[in-house]
């Protein structure tokens, strides 16, 4: 709302054109549209989150399950077993994530900044 009234304001102040004024309205509702896609991305990415963290505990407690009950395992080698292989594969499926939460952070702060992104980024 307020670079809107910021251009009204220089509208009526004469120190933009009309015609000025509307590329300037575009360009904000693009910058507007823009971040309303990576607010619901984000929400995308904590959702994606939730879900692996919850798939672990699934995996750690139905892997001491299968160990003990199949395998004969005792509860602290099905423990020991299925604990590292369950930290691993939440490491694992977790990587996607990291990847897209980062270049979601790099958009996000390259679209306030006029130029060339890898400037802008290394500043």
């Amino acid at each position: 709302p307020g670079k809107q009234m910021a251009i009204d304001a220089d509208l009526s102040a004469g120190l933009i054109s009309e015609e000025e004024a509307r590329e300037r309205r575009k360009s904000l509702e693009g910058e507007s549209n823009f971040f309303g896609a990576m607010d619901g991305a984000s929400k995308f990415v904590r959702g994606d989150a939730m879900a692996g963290l919850m798939i672990t505990v699934i995996n750690l407690i139905g892997g001491m399950i299968v160990g003990i009950a199949q395998s004969g395992m005792s509860f602290a080698d099905a423990a020991s077993t299925y604990s590292t292989l369950t930290i691993g594969d939440g490491l694992v499926s977790q990587i996607p994530a990291l990847i897209v939460s980062v270049a979601a952070g790099l958009l996000v702060s390259k679209a306030g900044v006029e130029g060339q992104a890898d400037k802008a980024l290394a500043t």
